[in-house]
């Protein structure tokens, strides 16, 4: 329990003891026997309402930070303010939330908090579920400090205000250091940080905020301007003292504006690798985002493009617009596999990335290329000689050598070569195991094309539509070579399912003249739809309901006339569509009425 809390329980008590408590430093005329003086925050009680206090003669109650010898009340209980350990917070979170906590995740609150209930109590208060409670810390701003920091402003001087910033934007500094970023001398600064360890803003050994949440305050209590600035400072102070570049690249990335110096862009690239090989990602993605922002030469601009490609390819980082941009012309073949990987918009490519196969695409495939979409890739060049079973007798040797989004690249590849070999069980296998992926990866879409292909040549386009609409590849797609594959089988699947107009475009799209001229030629022939391969895809009782819909029936009286409810019929006809490719009741005449 916090001294706040403590005091409105002693409240509590008192008033039903027959004592009425007043709080604060109002109304002490006319108070009797029968009143309790309530003080909280003690320690901050101005030079006049400390002498009123000590000439008061009835029962205090006191709590805060008082030290008896300098204020002298004669009838007072005391409540020292001391902070609480890892086992009460634990025990808050776990009255909480009913559960027990974690000792990592209570250490983390505690060293958020500096150990004050009040504060572990306001996280608990915005904080619905634990598992977001690391994530939602470093940007949590509590009522209670930010009041606690506008406070202290009204009460401290100019010097003491400029210390308190910079030490919340450094975290922890030597002296020499806070001197540079708060711009004054030893003397001023040491004396500034004296009167803020005295209004309980800060600690020493090493010089510090508090705790972290009060820090998170002060820095929200700033304008973004000063933040800036003091950021800035900090980068070009640590960075000239030859700081580790991940504390350096840390105040380079709080930045909203670049620092626009030489130097940046490699700390942040160093800082990158650091955050890499520690397994943070994200933080890496944000040091390599900061250094597209900075001057770069040749060198370094190629270092920070592949390595920002090796985040996108190899830890899922998604790329952006902007970014790609300015690394386009660096990266080289990295940037044509980003773009493949994550399918980037036209608008930005301006043209298709051209498949790129080896000259020995077994040599190369034995030997691991670097990433998925170059394996696909060679695979696909030894398929065209007709090497499926090659592909097939090296794929569980490749499979245990990669990891992450190259093994989906790896599955996509084997789908082509047992398409090849006609086993379309198997690729309709790996196809449903690599629709959990994300479809927005290329490695999708790569398989996604040979599925369609499966489907068409065992005469199932609607199976292959359905899948196309459950992975949303049934609208326009990104110029890569992947998505020209896809669109390609996409032009056969529609020329099957009878769509000629929708298979000249595609096949326009993918520059598959043999079958545009299909597609012109059955536009220009009548329609006469397959009435006996239709037909012979439904159950029987589909083909009696679909016979009623030609003859006009509604859902209604075909529900009458079988005795069962009008959802049951929607439900068959919604099957029917399905299985021959259309989503619309007008289209049961074109697919099954008389040829």
């Amino acid at each position: 329990m916090g001294k706040s809390a403590l005091l409105s329980v002693a409240s509590s008590i008192a008033v039903r003891s027959g004592l009425r408590p007043v709080r604060g430093m109002r109304a002490l005329s006319g108070v009797d026997r029968h009143t309790v003086l309530v003080v909280d925050d003690v320690e901050r009680l101005s030079e006049q309402e400390a002498d009123r206090l000590a000439r008061f003669r009835g029962a205090v109650l006191l709590a805060g930070d008082c030290d008896p010898d300098v204020l002298a009340v004669v009838d007072a209980v005391r409540v020292p303010l001391r902070p609480i350990g890892a086992v009460e917070v634990a025990e808050m979170v776990r009255r909480r939330f009913d559960v027990e906590v974690p000792p990592e995740l209570a250490a983390l609150c505690l060293e958020y908090s500096g150990g004050a209930p009040g504060v572990v109590s306001d996280v608990l208060d915005v904080v619905t579920d634990l598992g977001s409670l690391p994530a939602l810390l470093p940007r949590l701003r509590l009522p209670r400090l930010l009041r606690a920091v506008r406070r202290g402003w009204e009460v401290l001087d100019a010097d003491a205000v400029a210390v308190a910033r910079a030490l919340a934007v450094l975290g922890s500094a030597s002296l020499d250091v806070l001197c540079e970023v708060a711009g004054m001398g030893s003397f001023r600064t040491l004396a500034a940080f004296e009167r803020l360890v005295d209004a309980r803003l800060a600690v020493g050994e090493p010089m510090r905020v508090r705790s972290p949440a009060l820090g998170h305050a002060i820095r929200h209590e700033m304008t973004p301007e000063s933040r800036e600035v003091l950021h800035g400072a900090a980068a070009q102070v640590l960075h000239r003292r030859c700081d580790p570049p991940a504390v350096v690249a840390e105040h380079v990335v709080a930045r909203a504006e670049p620092v626009g110096a030489s130097w940046v862009a490699p700390v942040l690239h160093d800082a990158a690798r650091v955050h890499r090989a520690a397994g943070r990602p994200e933080q890496a993605a944000r040091c390599l985002r900061a250094a597209l922002r900075e001057p770069l030469d040749g060198e370094i601009a190629e270092r920070v493009a592949v390595a920002m490609a090796e985040l996108h390819l190899r830890c899922g980082i998604a790329p952006r617009a902007d970014e790609l941009v300015r690394q386009r012309a660096v990266a080289g073949e990295w940037f044509d596999a980003v773009v493949l990987d994550w399918q980037c918009d036209e608008d930005l490519l301006g043209c298709a990335v051209p498949p790129v196969v080896p000259e020995d695409p077994e040599r190369v495939l034995r030997e691991l290329p670097g990433s998925g979409p170059q394996l696909a890739l060679t695979g696909l060049g030894l398929l065209r000689r007709g090497s499926e079973r090659l592909v097939l007798d090296l794929a569980p040797q490749l499979r245990t050598r990669l990891v992450g989004a190259e093994r989906d690249w790896l599955t996509a590849l084997e789908m082509w070569a047992h398409r090849a070999g006609g086993d379309h069980a198997e690729v309709a296998r790996l196809m449903r195991d690599l629709a959990q992926a994300s479809p927005s990866r290329g490695c999708v879409a790569l398989g996604a094309a040979a599925f369609v292909a499966s489907c068409v040549d065992a005469g199932r386009p609607g199976e292959a539509r359905e899948m196309l609409v459950r992975l949303g590849y049934t609208g326009s797609l990104p110029p890569v070579w992947a998505c020209t594959l896809l669109v390609h089988q996409r032009a056969r699947m529609h020329l099957a399912l009878g769509a000629a107009r929708a298979a000249l475009a595609d096949a326009e799209r993918a520059g598959a003249a043999e079958l545009a001229d299909q597609a012109r030629a059955a536009l220009d022939r009548p329609h006469r739809p397959l009435r006996g391969a239709a037909w012979d895809r439904l159950t029987p009782h589909e083909s009696r309901i679909v016979l009623l819909v030609l003859e006009g029936e509604t859902n209604r009286a075909i529900a009458a006339r079988f005795g069962v409810t009008q959802r049951a019929v929607e439900l068959h006809l919604t099957r029917v569509y399905r299985k021959v490719g259309i989503s619309r009741r007008v289209q049961l005449s074109s697919v099954f009425g008389v040829a």
